[in-house]
């Protein structure tokens, strides 16, 4: 059963520009999709399509209601006067959590990415990077069955890219939530997701299958994902090799 779907869906903008062009995809529920393609392509375009923020000039989008979607976008949205904690908490005390399980969310959340001693911390105490932690974990409290993500860690540095990554994977296994990740890394998608949607110009370019078949913690240095990188990097124009900071 699919959690999300788009249908031959199309998005143009006021001033005639053509963001999306007949898009069909299927997102079923605990998938978990990596978004590919160059700067302008209309990745952010389709994730808010997804997430119901933008309505699709042409064919329809059929899935979950917005409520049951959370959403990380490229730059954190954090209220400054509210601490880390008060700006992760503040969607589960509107949602009418009970105060104990707020404490529970909060504390997980905090773990997962590496905030677990700023609690108490103002927005203006953190670097940008745990800005957008915050924010992550902000939508991860919520523990949605839906997931979309805009290039959440791109401001990040490597090791803690990594550490996140690794989370990320976790908790989409022990959540069975469905994710949709946009990522210019060839490498992060290749290790994140089961399959990759290669976009160019607005359109769907090519749907890879990234093997998941006996895979380990050390999925990075496996054939198949050598290979998923190559085969994404071929449909993304570039002549050999693999780049972590494909685009």
């Amino acid at each position: 059963m699919n959690a999300l779907a788009l249908n031959a869906a199309g998005l143009r903008y006021d001033n005639g520009f053509t963001a999306l062009s007949d898009i069909t995809a299927q997102f079923a529920r605990g998938s978990f999709t990596a978004l590919v393609g160059p700067s302008g392509c209309g990745k952010s375009s389709l994730l808010r399509l997804l997430a119901g923020l933008e309505q699709p000039t042409i064919g329809s989008v059929t899935g979950l209601a917005q409520s049951d979607i959370g959403f990380v976008f490229q730059e954190p949205t954090l209220l400054a006067w509210r601490s880390v904690a008060e700006n992760i908490t503040l969607p589960l005390k509107i949602e009418g959590h009970a105060r104990s399980e707020i404490d529970t969310r909060l504390a997980e959340a905090l773990q997962l990415v590496g905030l677990t001693d700023f609690a108490d911390a103002l927005p203006r105490q953190l670097s940008g990077g745990m800005k957008m932690r915050v924010s992550l974990a902000r939508a991860l409290a919520k523990r949605p069955p839906v997931l979309l993500m805009d290039e959440p860690f791109a401001a990040l540095d490597e090791l803690t890219r990594f550490r996140l990554d690794d989370d990320l994977r976790a908790i989409w296994r022990q959540q069975d939530c469905t994710i949709v990740f946009v990522t210019h890394s060839v490498t992060e998608a290749a290790y994140l997701a089961e399959r990759a949607l290669v976009m160019q110009e607005g359109k769907l370019k090519a749907e890879i299958t990234i093997d998941q078949a006996g895979r380990t913690d050390n999925f990075r240095g496996a054939p198949t994902y050598t290979e998923a990188c190559a085969e994404l990097s071929q449909a993304l124009g570039h002549k050999s090799g693999h780049k972590s900071g494909a685009a």
